[in-house]
């Protein structure tokens, strides 16, 4: 799926490189193409994009950009960004619709998980009846999602919307998803020229837990109970010596922590977390591993040098704000003032609302 905004009667033609000068944003050009009457450019911003945007120009001075409905999130908060410069840079005037309204206000953050919801559930419906579903502006051709590459990283098509969108882009960001073959090629092209009447594989949650963006906005995580199934089988796998991403060992721990869909079980909980941290994941492992013993779980004892020791390694504001707190209560002997507002100034700068509050309390 594509999403596509338009600009009409432009009052220049587009001279790329000189609108990137203006832009002054990190913006590469991977490649520009020519049919009879349009230019093809292929784009993305290193470090947020995991796919392409695509900036066609015809020469009735329309000009359309292109982004794929599996982008990373930043790229859709850029998306109105790009195009309303470049409305301004070929007409003149910043972008307005039909309703006056700005292109802001058009692809706001509503329209964004409206757009998310919509791809997955495409996806879903997909896979449901064939076995692969293909990006539209992929890094490399015909790139694909399909139930198994879902299922190693503990994820189906019965997975909420932003458990399936967000390991989809954990597989993009590192290069984990599949190029088809050519002969997976025309056997899905014989499955294209077929009509299926096919229902939206629906989540059915078996618990979520609660989480916190960095500025205080509640989210929460839903498991289904194939989601629980996924992971206990990934997990047994993992103790056979196969490899399993860290971030989906975390969600072992998490499912242990919680008692979604198995017995709550502190040990088990710690375990996994730590094989998460081991396996690569300094971000949310290290941070939920410091839960389990700042706040204790199960028989597991509330133990706050432990909780010390685990979020001293994590990359994530919110252990950085509870460092800080250690330091501030004396976690591991005496209070430090000065250590702990240089970590509450680190958080806050990371924009944690916590951190926030704390400085300017």
């Amino acid at each position: 799926m594509l999403h596509i905004i338009t600009i009409q009667n432009s009052k220049k033609k587009l001279v790329l490189n000189d609108f990137l000068k203006e832009l002054e944003v990190p913006l590469v050009i991977d490649a520009e193409a020519t049919d009879s009457d349009t230019v093809f450019y292929y784009l993305h911003r290193p470090e947020f994009s995991h796919t392409f945007f695509a900036i066609n120009e015809h020469q009735d001075r329309m000009v359309e950009i292109w982004m794929d409905g599996l982008a990373s999130m930043a790229d859709y908060k850029f998306f109105p960004y790009l195009a309303d410069c470049l409305h301004l840079y070929l007409t003149d005037s910043p972008y307005r619709n039909e309703e006056g309204k700005s292109i802001f206000e058009q692809y706001d953050e509503d329209w964004a998980a409206t757009a998310i919801g919509e791809e997955i559930a495409t996806l879903k419906s997909v896979l449901s009846i064939a076995p692969r579903y293909y990006l539209s502006l992929p890094f490399e051709p015909f790139t694909y999602v399909s139930k198994d590459v879902l299922a190693g990283v503990g994820t189906c098509i019965h997975s909420a919307t932003p458990r399936i969108y967000g390991y989809v882009q954990h597989l993009l960001h590192n290069g984990q998803l599949k190029q088809a073959s050519e002969d997976e090629l025309l056997a899905d092209e014989k499955i294209a020229d077929l009509e299926f009447d096919v229902d939206v594989p629906q989540h059915i949650s078996i618990g979520r837990v609660k989480s916190w963006q960095i500025d205080g906005a509640e989210t929460w995580e839903s498991y289904a109970k194939e989601d629980v199934a996924l992971l206990l089988e990934l997990g047994d796998n993992y103790r056979k010596g196969k490899k399993v991403d860290g971030v989906v060992l975390n969600d072992l721990g998490t499912i242990y922590q919680e008692g979604i869909g198995v017995t709550q079980d502190g040990e088990q909980a710690i375990y996994w977390f730590t094989q998460a941290t081991k396996q690569g994941d300094l971000l949310f492992a290290p941070s939920n591993l410091g839960d389990v013993f700042r706040k204790g779980c199960g028989t597991v004892k509330t133990s706050l040098p432990d909780a010390f020791k685990a979020y001293i390694i994590s990359k994530d504001p919110y252990a950085h704000f509870r460092i800080g707190q250690a330091y501030e209560e004396g976690w591991t002997g005496k209070s430090d003032m000065e250590m702990a507002m240089i970590w509450y100034k680190k958080a806050a700068d990371e924009g944690h609302h916590l951190a926030q509050k704390r400085l300017n309390g």
